[in-house]
């Protein structure tokens, strides 16, 4: 997984938003690692099947929300590389 845009500050929305790339690689093992943790029975070995071969192109947007009155004493907040002041469109 790796950023593909800059931690975004929405002050308006009051949240900081970091964008990742999740290539093929990350999505197996992040399939396993979900059945790992929430199937009722054990196994070995797990194998993703692709039955549809294609581009695979995800994205994780990642919001840690931040104190609205003092968002300059959150980490998250000082991790934003931008600032936007306008409304949220979802479209990072």
């Amino acid at each position: 997984m790796r950023n593909v845009y800059p931690i975004k500050y929405y002050s308006k929305e009051g949240f900081v938003e970091r964008k990742l790339e999740i290539n093929e690689e990350d999505l197996e093992e992040i399939i396993e690692d979900y059945l790992r943790r929430n199937m009722d029975f054990d196994f070995d070995e797990v194998e993703i099947v692709n039955n549809r071969p294609m581009n695979i192109w995800l994205y994780a947007k990642c919001r840690t929300y931040v104190d609205p009155d003092n968002p300059e004493e959150d980490d998250a907040f000082h991790d934003a590389e931008v600032e936007i002041t306008g409304d949220y469109d979802g479209n990072s």
